[in-house]
C-alpha cells in the first residue's frame, strides 16, 4: 500500500544527508586524530597537523646509534665491539609515536602500515644521502676508513629530507607474511634502479635487507611481524632484494618491561640463520662482485636490519653478530647497517 508519510520520511533523510555533506569539512576522517580535514599527500591516512607533530629526529648526537639526545650506551667500552656500523631511525619513541606503533603492532590497526612505512622511507632516504656523502668525502680524501670507524659529521637538514621530494612515501606495503626466501629477483641489488638520491658519486645503497624476526608464538599472537612488513615496504619502494636471512630460536619475553642488562642477556643464542640462506646471500655477493670493476671486486655486501624500535641496541647486535659468525664461516665479506622507525 502507498504510504506518502514513508516517501516523505525518505526525501527529509536524503535532503539532511546532502545538506551535512555540503557544510561538513572538506577531505576525509584522518587516521590518528579522528578530525576530517585534507589528508597529507605524503602521509598516508593523516591530516597534515598530525603529520606537524611526528618527532622527527632532525638532528644527530650519536653518530653510532643514530640517538637525539646524549648517548651513555654507545660510551661503554665493549659497545666499540657492536656488529653494526651505525643505526638511524625515523622518529623519536615518544608518546606519540608510542600510540601510533602500539595501535598497529598490538592491536592490529593495519591502516597504520602505510604511514609508518613512509616514515621508515624518508628515514633511508636521509641515512643513503648522509653515506654518499660521507663515502664522497673518504674518496676525494683517497683515504679508506674502517668500518667501525666513526663516521664524519651529520648534516641536520638530511634528517629527514624534503617530503616532497619523495613520492616512495606513498608506497603500500605488502600485507602478506612472505614464505619464499627473496621476494624480488636477486640479481636486483647489481642493477641500477631509479635512484632516490641526486646523481653524486659514489652512491650508497644496501645490497640487500633483511629484518628482526619474531618467535612463531608472537607470529600466532599478532599475525604478522611488524619489522618484516617494514623491510617489505621499503624494498618494494626502493627496488632492492629482501631476504629472510634470520630465524627466532627461542621465544623471548617482551623487552620493553626489562633493564639494560637483562636485554642483552636475554637476546644471547635468540637467533640463528634461516637453513640454506647463505647461498643467497653468496649469490647477491658474486653478482655484486661481477657487475662491478676489478678495483672493487672485493667491495663486501652491504646489508640492512630493519626493526620497529630501537631501545638499547641489543637486539640488533644479537642479530648482526649471527649474521657476521655465519659470513665468516662462508667467506662472505659483510657490512651491516641498521634501519629502525624509532629510536627510544
Amino acid at each position: 500500500m502507498f504510504n506518502p508519510l514513508n516517501n516523505i520520511t525518505d526525501f527529509v533523510h536524503k535532503l539532511t544527508h546532502r545538506i551535512h555533506n555540503l557544510f561538513a569539512p572538506p577531505g576525509a576522517t584522518c587516521l590518528t586524530c579522528g578530525t576530517r580535514a585534507v589528508l597529507s599527500p605524503t602521509y598516508p591516512g593523516i591530516c597534515a597537523r598530525c603529520a606537524q607533530q611526528i618527532p622527527w629526529i632532525r638532528s644527530i648526537r650519536c653518530l653510532r646509534c643514530g640517538r637525539a639526545i646524549g648517548c651513555p650506551d654507545c660510551s661503554r667500552p665493549h659497545m666499540a665491539n657492536r656488529s653494526f656500523i651505525c643505526n638511524r631511525s625515523a622518529v623519536q619513541y615518544n608518546a606519540l609515536m608510542k600510540e601510533w606503533i602500539g595501535m598497529y603492532k598490538f592491536r592490529g590497526h593495519e591502516r597504520y602500515a602505510p604511514l609508518l612505512t613512509s616514515l621508515l622511507i624518508q628515514a633511508f632516504q636521509a641515512m643513503s644521502e648522509e653515506l654518499s656523502l660521507v663515502a664522497a668525502k673518504e674518496t676525494q680524501a683517497s683515504a679508506a676508513q674502517s668500518a667501525t670507524s666513526a663516521l664524519p659529521p651529520v648534516d641536520a637538514s638530511l634528517h629527514p629530507p624534503n617530503p616532497r621530494a619523495s613520492t616512495y612515501a606513498r608506497v603500500q606495503p605488502p600485507g602478506a607474511h612472505a614464505s619464499t626466501a627473496v621476494r624480488t629477483n636477486p640479481q636486483a641489488a647489481t642493477r641500477q634502479p631509479k635512484s632516490l638520491l641526486p646523481s653524486s658519486k659514489p652512491r650508497w645503497r644496501p645490497d640487500v635487507v633483511t629484518y628482526v624476526p619474531v618467535s612463531n608464538e608472537r607470529l600466532a599472537e599478532r599475525g604478522f611481524n611488524q619489522a618484516e612488513r617494514l623491510a617489505s615496504g621499503l624494498a618494494a619502494a626502493c627496488r632492492l632484494p629482501v631476504v629472510d636471512l634470520l630465524q627466532r630460536r627461542i621465544n623471548t619475553t617482551k623487552q620493553s618491561f626489562k633493564t639494560r642488562g637483562e636485554r642483552i642477556e636475554t637476546m644471547k643464542e635468540a637467533f640463528s640463520i634461516s637453513p640454506g640462506i647463505m647461498d643467497t646471500l653468496r649469490d647477491l655477493y658474486i653478482g655484486k662482485a661481477e657487475s662491478n670493476s676489478a678495483r672493487e671486486h672485493s667491495c663486501p655486501l652491504k646489508l640492512l636490519l630493519i626493526d620497529d624500535i630501537y631501545t638499547t641496541g641489543s637486539t640488533m647486535d644479537a642479530c648482526g653478530k649471527v649474521i657476521l659468525n655465519a659470513a665468516v664461516t662462508g667467506d662472505i665479506p659483510v657490512e651491516i647497517y641498521t634501519l629502525t622507525l624509532a629510536r627510544s
